[in-house]
């Protein structure tokens, strides 16, 4: 009984904690109305810079954040800052990127997808980016010790990152099938990219 009093204190302070830092997150994805969390094996600082650079070439006000040994934060003006980080890198990232975008008056966000597991890929889009577009770039052969030893299993640990009634869209046509049936089930529909020049396929939802 004579703990009973500090571990209610700490679980009060706790979950003020959480719940502050929920109401942040969901005003943060308010004043930002487009969200895109990209995914894939290779080639997602490449897609993340190319959708920044093409919403600010449309005048879309953009905060993206690259992951990598050299993280860099893309601001609205065209600059890009690095990522300082005090220990290892976490998703909770995200959340800053959130923050930071709503400080500099975005209306998009691009972020890079930071987990490899699949239960972390989760965490991220559901409770902390909550995209309106995914990006899947392409399912490859990479972290098998916690994705899976196959592709179907590698991109279905991908598919944790579909949007919520939202769009996602994937490069990976042979992956269409399985990502469409993991759609249904969140409300989104999957888009297949296409080539520059072919004509790009949607797939209903």
């Amino acid at each position: 009984m004579v703990y009973l009093l500090p571990l209610s204190a700490c679980l009060g302070v706790l979950v003020l904690l959480g719940l502050v830092e929920r109401v942040s997150r969901d005003r943060a994805q308010m004043a930002i109305p487009i969200r895109i969390h990209v995914n894939g094996t290779r080639g997602k600082s490449s897609v993340t810079r190319l959708i920044w650079a093409a919403l600010r070439e449309a005048g879309v006000p953009a905060v993206a954040k690259t992951t990598g040994t050299r993280p860099r934060v893309l601001l609205p003006d065209g600059t890009e800052q690095a990522v300082r980080r005090r220990a290892r890198a976490n998703i909770r990232e995200q959340l800053w990127l959130l923050q930071v975008a709503r400080r500099a008056g975005a209306r998009a966000v691009v972020a890079e997808c930071m987990a490899v597991r699949p239960d972390l890929q989760w965490t991220a889009e559901r409770d902390m980016i909550g995209a309106t577009v995914g990006v899947i770039t392409n399912v490859r052969t990479d972290h098998t010790e916690v994705m899976g030893d196959t592709l179907p299993e590698i991109a279905a640990s991908m598919a944790n990152t579909i949007p919520r009634n939202g769009v996602l869209i994937t490069a990976e046509e042979r992956f269409v099938p399985l990502f469409q049936r993991r759609a249904e089930r969140c409300g989104a529909r999957v888009v297949l990219a296409s080539a520059p020049g072919a004509d790009s396929a949607g797939v209903p939802g």
